[in-house]
């Protein structure tokens, strides 16, 4: 069940919520929690229910593996946290990475090991992510007596079971045991609706707009078109706008929803487009995400404990391994590397030039243009279908195939002739004036402050606690919500769901 499909808005949250609502009310916070423990299980069943036997074992091996590891003796408790690892490890390397690792291995060695018909788990990436920080924390001793009911919640809160934010149980189930947050709240439920019509008007209106432009170019390269460079950038400027709204609508959607219940998730993005480095951009996008491979990759390599040069190593290695988490592929893992050796030189000019972070909005034009065009030729492998079609485009983005734009164009560009010339080569480029605008309304508002979280009234108290900088990029606490607010979650909720029936799929869902 996706959030911008007909029957999760028309029957699902508003059953789910107002069976939650009576059943806390009359039975205690523990009931509304059952329920929406079910109701959350439910949700993911939807899909496919053949996947819900093994969402359950899942979580019922972990929560067993965690109470062994925060209440075992210290000589075995190695050995507890290995088993974790493996089988959370080994559950998502076989339906993610099998027939890729044999693919691979059959190419290289002229072997002939047989794919295997693998269904990937939706939201196996995420959950399993989650589960893995919760049994480290147990072995480190952070984790204490956490009941059965809260884990399970913990896991299966539909708003973030499908495609993050990676939810940290130190923020989420500390919530469950405070009855204020139960009780619903006229804010929070105003402030979650808003939320929520924000994040589906970029996915709906938005996002799903701007799909067309990208797909097309990216198509088209797939089948060996080599695209002019008017033709390739915008294709590529569609799909990076298209991908920030998209994955940022859910986070957003999620945000909302948890609020509905009195619960808080963290913060996801923040305005990332509008990074003046590429340090900053991870430190915008996917804030969560950032967080797990820094608690759970980078330190435990050795972060920078061990030496400058040893530090950057293990900064490449572990966005080596964050693009083998998007996606089974070589495609992703480049698109890690690329990410990785992006971070290294920018952390070996800061050390040569001694430069340190420029304060928000004060780094130079030249270098908000250089971490947008990295971030953007990043993309082309992260979408790219192939290397072969990431190639012909990449080389599209530098003008080696040329620059003269579709036919369908020459009624705008005939002033810029000799310069810019139409062509009807590749007419299937799904190039409108609409199209155009969109991209450019939406690219001036991923580029453009203040940030959405802050003009919706989002304050710290709204999201769970983060670094000094997210804080201090929202609203004040309590930031009361004014009319005119209302009214632009009105209109955005009205445009989106007038676009629900040509909506697709989150982007996000198939990693």
């Amino acid at each position: 069940m996706r959030f911008n499909s007909p029957e999760f808005l028309a029957v699902f949250l508003p059953v789910t919520w107002v069976a939650w609502y009576l059943l806390q009310r009359a039975a205690g916070i523990r009931a509304g929690a059952a329920w929406l423990t079910l109701a959350s299980l439910g949700f993911y069943a939807w899909w496919d229910w053949r996947f819900a036997p093994l969402l359950v074992l899942s979580l019922l091996v972990n929560f067993a593996l965690g109470r062994r590891l925060a209440q075992g003796a210290a000589a075995g408790r190695r050995g507890w946290l290995l088993a974790g690892l493996a089988w959370n490890l080994g559950l998502l390397g076989f339906f993610k990475y099998w027939n890729f690792f044999t693919g691979t291995f059959n190419a290289a060695l002229a072997t002939s090991i047989p794919a295997l018909p693998i269904v990937l788990p939706l939201g196996i990436s995420f959950f399993t992510f989650q589960k893995i920080a919760f049994l480290v924390d147990a072995w480190r001793g952070r984790v204490r007596d956490v009941r059965f009911g809260d884990f399970a919640l913990f896991v299966m809160f539909f708003p973030q079971l499908i495609a993050g934010p990676i939810v940290h149980h130190g923020e989420f189930i500390p919530q469950l045991q405070d009855p204020a947050r139960w009780r619903p709240d006229g804010r929070r439920l105003a402030l979650g609706l808003t939320l929520f019509a924000a994040g589906l008007f970029q996915k709906c209106v938005i996002a799903d707009t701007l799909a067309p432009l990208a797909d097309s170019a990216f198509g088209l390269a797939a089948y060996g078109t080599r695209l002019r460079w008017l033709e390739a950038w915008v294709g590529v400027t569609a799909y990076g706008v298209q991908l920030l709204n998209d994955f940022a609508g859910y986070s957003h959607m999620a945000l909302g929803l948890a609020l509905l219940f009195g619960l808080r998730l963290p913060v996801n993005f923040l305005a990332p487009y509008t990074a003046g480095s590429i340090i900053e951009f991870w430190r915008r996008w996917h804030l969560t995400l950032s967080a797990f491979l820094r608690d759970y990759v980078y330190i435990p390599l050795g972060g920078n404990r061990q030496g400058y040069g040893r530090q950057l190593l293990n900064l490449f290695l572990t966005m080596v391994l964050a693009g083998l988490w998007h996606g089974a592929g070589w495609t992703f893992i480049l698109w890690g590397v690329w990410h990785g050796a992006a971070l290294c030189v920018n952390h070996l000019w800061r050390r040569r030039t001694g430069a340190g972070e420029a304060p928000e909005g004060a780094a130079p034009v030249w270098a908000h243009v250089l971490t947008l065009l990295a971030v953007f030729f990043g993309w082309v492998l992260f979408r790219a279908p192939d290397l072969v079609s990431a190639r012909l485009l990449g080389e599209s983005l530098i003008g080696l195939h040329g620059i003269t734009v579709p036919v369908a164009w020459s009624d705008w560009v005939n002033a810029l002739a000799p310069v810019v010339r139409a062509r009807g080569l590749f007419p299937n480029l799904t190039i409108t004036p609409t199209g155009l605008l969109m991209l450019a309304v939406a690219g001036a508002c991923a580029l453009r402050g203040p940030l959405l979280l802050r003009f919706l009234g989002v304050g710290p108290d709204d999201v769970t606690p983060g670094s000094a900088g997210q804080d201090a990029a929202l609203a004040p606490t309590g930031r009361p919500l004014h009319w005119s607010r209302a009214l632009c979650a009105g209109a955005m909720l009205a445009l989106a769901v007038a676009a629900l029936a040509r909506s697709s799929p989150f982007l996000y869902f198939q990693f």
